[in-house]
């Protein structure tokens, strides 16, 4: 349900973000409190959960409060939860679940790290699937219908396999 993600800085390592791999990451560049990751939701797609992966091993690199903010454009999103972190090794921590929402822009704000400047992200997760659309007339037709939820469930598929290293999350692809 990704259509692209951006960062704040270090934009060649954003790739590690997605990659399933715990051992890799994607570490900020700046001044505290001003890094973010930024994912861009496909068309007819809606939102159901987002995780992210840290780890504790990586010290004051390891993001302590997070604001997630959401919207139909990057300039227009809210701030819909705030989450204080404090994982105990590598451990992928929920940041919205059961949601049903049709953002176009889901946006991790990293507030804090342990009293470090850059932070580490070591995986993003974001779940959900495509809505079925629907005719312009009233009535999908049958095959319309049929590639919706051939969609709807090749996502479904996706989401039910969790990524290495955790479950009941897709990995951000």
């Amino acid at each position: 349900i990704t259509k692209r993600m951006e960062v704040s800085s270090n934009k060649c390592s954003k790739r590690f973000l997605a990659d399933g791999r715990p051992d890799t990451f994607w570490q900020s560049d700046g001044r505290s409190g001003q890094h973010w990751i930024r994912i861009y939701v496909e068309p007819d797609a809606v939102v159901t959960g987002l995780a992210i992966l840290v780890h504790s091993g990586d010290g004051n690199y390891c993001p302590s409060l997070i604001d997630v903010l959401a919207g139909e454009t990057a300039s227009g999103v809210k701030r819909v939860r705030t989450v204080s972190l404090s994982p105990s090794g590598g451990e992928r921590i929920v940041l919205l679940d059961k949601v049903k929402a049709s953002y176009k822009v889901v946006q991790v704000n990293v507030r804090e790290n342990n009293g470090g400047c850059d932070c580490k992200v070591r995986g993003l997760y974001l779940t959900g699937y495509y809505a079925a659309k629907r005719a312009s007339s009233g009535s999908a037709s049958a095959v319309t219908l049929l590639q919706d939820l051939l969609a709807t469930s090749q996502v479904a598929s996706r989401l039910s396999t969790p990524p290495p290293g955790g479950e009941g999350a897709s990995q951000l692809l």
